[in-house]
C-alpha cells in the first residue's frame, strides 16, 4: 500500500501526472459536486453526498454512467470528495467488470486522515453502516490541504475525531497538538492541519501495511467504531457525522476501560475534555435508544463473532487492547451511562 501523497496545492497537476504514468485506456471522475471548484478538475459523473445515498442503487446508477461513458478493464477511476465519495467511488470500482483500478483524491480532512486510506470500500445497509463492502486498494491517494479552505464547520470537527483516534492509538504528537495547539488553526488549512492530517495517515498506513485485510493489528483501528456506528445508526440521517460518533465511542470505550481497571479516570477526564475543546459533541443528540435497540446494533457490528463482541480499549496514550468475547448486554448500560 502507497503512502498519501500530501499536497499544498497543485492538485490537478499532480492527478495528471499520476493517471500519465498508468497509461489506462480512459479516465472516469466520480466527485462530489461541492469539492469539485476547490480542486481544478472536471468531473464526468457527480453527486451530492448522504448517508442514506451510500446505498447499492447508487453504485448501480454511478457503474451505469460507467458502461455509457466506455470505461473498460484498462480505465482508471477517479473519486473524488470525503469518506463518502471514496467509499462509493472505491467499491464501484471494486466490483465493475469483477475490478478495475482507482485513485481516491480525498478533500475532506475526515477522509485525508483516516477514511480514504486503506483500501476498505463500502456501502450501507438501512440495518447498518458499511455492511457491504470489498478491500480494493487505490493505486494513489492525493491528499491538497488547499481544497479544506471550503470545508463546512462542522466537518471539521468530524474529520478531528478521526484524527483524535490515530493520537490515542499511537500516531506522533497528535495527541499534544490537539490538546494544546491554536484553536483556531485546528480549522484552517495550514501548516497544523498538514501535519495533523499527515501523522494520522501515516500511522494508519504503518498499520495497514502489517495487516492489510484486518486480521489482527490493523482492528486496533477500529477504535471507537464499534460503538460509534451503532449510536450513528440509532441517530438517523443526518443527527451524527462520523467523526462525531467515532468521538462518542471512544468516550464509551474509555468508559468500559475505567470500568475494568485499565484506564485512569483522570486521562479518561482529559480525553472528554479534548474532544469539547474540538466542539465535538459528548452527548447523544435526541432521545436515546433502548437498550434492546442499542444492543441489536452493537451486534450487526462487522467484527461481532458468534454473538460476541470484539472491543478496542484504551489504556494509555499510545496503547490499546483487543477485548474478545464481550457480551452486547455487558454494555449498553456503560455507553447509556456515558453519553447519555
Amino acid at each position: 500500500m502507497k503512502s498519501p501523497l500530501f499536497l499544498q496545492g497543485g492538485l490537478a497537476a499532480a492527478l495528471h501526472k499520476k493517471i500519465a504514468l498508468r497509461k489506462p485506456s480512459s479516465v472516469f471522475i466520480f466527485a462530489d459536486r461541492r469539492a469539485l471548484p476547490s480542486t481544478g478538475l472536471t468531473a464526468d459523473a457527480t453527486w451530492l453526498p448522504s448517508e442514506t445515498k451510500k446505498t447499492a442503487a447508487q453504485v448501480e446508477a454511478l457503474q451505469r454512467q460507467m458502461v455509457r461513458a466506455g470505461v473498460d478493464r484498462q480505465s482508471l477511476l477517479v473519486a473524488v470528495g470525503g469518506g463518502l465519495t471514496t467509499d462509493i467511488g472505491g467499491f464501484a470500482a471494486a466490483t465493475f467488470q469483477r475490478g478495475i483500478p482507482w485513485i481516491s483524491v480525498p478533500t475532506t480532512l475526515l477522509g485525508m486522515a483516516d477514511a480514504a486510506i486503506g483500501g476498505k470500500t463500502a456501502i450501507n445497509l438501512p440495518e447498518g453502516k458499511n455492511l457491504v463492502g470489498a478491500f480494493h486498494f487505490p493505486i494513489a491517494t492525493l491528499a491538497d490541504i488547499r481544497t479544506l479552505r471550503t470545508l463546512p464547520e462542522r466537518e471539521w470537527s468530524s474529520g478531528l475525531g478521526e484524527v483524535l483516534k490515530s493520537g490515542l492509538l499511537g500516531a506522533t504528537g497528535v495527541l499534544k497538538t490537539l490538546a494544546t495547539a491554536p484553536k483556531p488553526s485546528l480549522r484552517r488549512s495550514g501548516k497544523t492541519t498538514f501535519q495533523l492530517a499527515q501523522q494520522s495517515a501515516r500511522y494508519k498506513c504503518k498499520i495497514v501495511r502489517q495487516d492489510p485485510t484486518e486480521q489482527g493489528e490493523r482492528k486496533l483501528l477500529n477504535l471507537g467504531h464499534t460503538f460509534g456506528h451503532a449510536l450513528e445508526t440509532a441517530a438517523g440521517p443526518k443527527k451524527l457525522r462520523h467523526g462525531e460518533a467515532v468521538g462518542l465511542g471512544i468516550l464509551c470505550a474509555l468508559r468500559c476501560s475505567v470500568e475494568h481497571g485499565l484506564a485512569d479516570p483522570a486521562w479518561a477526564q482529559e480525553i472528554r475534555r479534548i474532544l469539547q475543546r474540538l466542539g465535538l459533541p459528548t452527548q447523544f443528540p435526541g432521545t436515546f435508544p433502548s437498550k434492546s435497540r442499542l444492543q441489536s446494533l452493537l451486534l450487526r457490528d462487522k467484527k461481532t463473532r458468534q454473538g460476541r463482541l470484539n472491543l478496542i480499549l484504551p489504556v494509555k496514550p499510545g496503547l490499546c487492547l483487543q477485548v474478545e468475547g464481550v457480551q452486547a448486554k455487558e454494555v449498553v448500560g456503560i455507553l447509556a451511562d456515558e453519553v447519555k
